[in-house]
């Protein structure tokens, strides 16, 4: 076999090697949907039946984020786990075509504190037609809530596209392509911000922090912003006056 033939047969096992590792990734973030409405836990200590739901769909939800690690481990490869480390440090290229830049390390606060304060808003508007019912309980549980939900969404959404961006092609497009796509697409029916708004507010999210992974090759800016995001959102989600 030539060099240029055996240069096309290992492009073309790479290329269907990404293709099968895509359409596994999007079915298993497809079974967020099949815990949510089918949790497998059925613990009740709330008085609240969506505080209970939430707390057997977080429960529920860690072992899909266990299988998209097995699954980016299977075809990635041991090293290419190394996203799950929380490095936190690397320059900010550029978003778009705008000039200038920045630090991670520096800006990537700024950036998450934009990005709450907007969601927070839409949020807020969202379920402020129902009222709110501030109970301590449902306070309490909105941080490790946030910490879990942050943790899976970064398992299933970002980290294998990003991994496999960087083992199966040249460039930074396929990572920031499918982390956009994919969890922009999920989350058109998403708590809160939901429908076309919510899918492309998590479009862009998910955009900026498969960046954020790419350059600083760690999951801390994703898990923190990401984290951060969902905070308003279980605040105000947990804290809906029930309907009568």
């Amino acid at each position: 076999m030539s060099k240029e033939a055996s240069i096309d047969a290992g492009r073309g096992t790479r290329f269907v090697k990404l293709i099968v590792f895509s359409v596994l990734i999007t079915l298993t973030a497809g079974l967020l949907f099949v815990v949510v409405n089918d949790p497998l836990f059925g613990f009740s200590p709330f008085a609240s039946e969506f505080t209970n739901r939430m707390l057997n769909y977080q429960l529920s939800a860690l072992p899909v984020a266990g299988l998209a690690l097995l699954l980016t481990f299977l075809f990635a490869g041991r090293g290419r786990l190394r996203y799950l480390s929380l490095k936190r440090t690397g320059a900010m290229r550029p978003f778009f075509a705008q000039r200038g830049g920045g630090r991670w390390e520096s800006d990537g606060w700024f950036l998450g504190l934009i990005m709450v304060a907007i969601v927070g808003t839409v949020t807020y508007f969202q379920f402020l037609p129902g009222g709110f019912t501030f109970h301590w309980a449902h306070i309490a549980l909105v941080l490790p809530f946030a910490a879990m939900n942050a943790f899976t969404e970064e398992a299933i959404f970002r980290l294998p596209f990003v991994t496999m961006g960087e083992n199966a092609t040249n460039s930074r497009t396929y990572g920031l392509v499918m982390s956009s796509v994919v969890f922009g697409v999920y989350h058109y029916w998403g708590i809160a911000p939901n429908g076309l708004a919510g899918a492309f507010m998590s479009a862009f999210l998910g955009f900026v922090l498969a960046k954020s992974m790419q350059e600083t090759g760690g999951s801390f800016w994703a898990f923190a912003i990401h984290m951060a995001l969902d905070v308003p959102i279980l605040t105000f989600a947990l804290n809906q006056t029930p309907s009568p």
